[in-house]
């Protein structure tokens, strides 16, 4: 079972009767963060991602293609910083 994200966004209410058009601005903002969270923890992409049935072959050629990407990138960072000391010093 995947990971269980919890997004939630709250209303800040500063009139306790108000207009349409008030509501109406505090939802499109409430919304917006809503969609704004979900982006952030990965929700949708994740949605996606098991969207479509993918088979156990090609589910390992992704794996060994992503691990392969890696460990490329290890390697390059490896070869472009000097040996004893941290990236970014």
């Amino acid at each position: 079972m995947a990971n269980a994200v919890r997004v939630r966004v709250e209303l800040k209410i500063h009139n306790p009767h108000p207009s349409y058009e008030e509501r109406e601005i505090a939802f499109k903002k409430m919304f917006t963060a809503f969609k704004k969270a979900c982006t952030d923890s990965g929700v949708l992409h994740s949605y996606k991602q098991h969207e479509a049935f993918e088979s156990k072959s090609r589910k390992c050629r992704r794996k060994k293609r992503e691990s392969e990407l890696q460990r490329l990138k290890a390697k390059l960072k490896e070869n472009f910083t000097e040996r004893g000391k941290k990236p970014y010093e």
